[in-house]
């Protein structure tokens, strides 16, 4: 019977062995997985300074006709001024040129659910309790009318 060892230190040789299985095994069922290994998808960056600090930004890329929304951010003092809004419309349009129709994120319920709903985002899977005490959602959205 082969025996189950525990890894007690961080091993990154392990963990990109791993890594480096699971790609082969996408690649080998998966043309998609298999066709963008080693190519520079395309990523939407953008940012709003005030007085040479950055105080809002975007970062996500585009493949597979999607946007993979990562990360939107505003500063705490800049907040309800509109730059979320700005951002995440400026976002969608770059993306939509970049070949994108429709866009994912996650987002926890302390987060920006709400604000992602207003802008036509819906829920498309939900982990309750996590962290504890709170939600995490994957949300989606179709670009055809941005």
């Amino acid at each position: 019977m082969m025996e189950i060892q525990e890894i007690v230190q961080d091993d990154a040789a392990f963990q990109q062995h791993l890594t480096e299985r699971l790609r082969a095994f996408n690649d080998k069922h998966s043309p998609h997985h298999r066709n963008i290994r080693g190519v520079d998808v395309p990523v939407v960056q953008l940012k709003v300074e005030r007085d040479g600090e950055i105080i809002a930004g975007l970062y996500g890329s585009v493949y597979w006709g999607w946007f993979d929304l990562d990360r939107l951010w505003v500063a705490e003092a800049y907040g309800k001024q509109g730059l979320g809004s700005r951002l995440l419309a400026a976002g969608e349009a770059k993306a939509q040129a970049l070949g994108a129709t429709q866009v994912k994120l996650t987002t926890f319920s302390f987060q920006a659910k709400a604000f992602y709903e207003l802008y036509g985002y819906e829920v498309a899977g939900v982990l309750r309790d996590y962290p504890p005490g709170a939600d995490y959602y994957m949300m989606t959205k179709r670009l055809s009318d941005v």
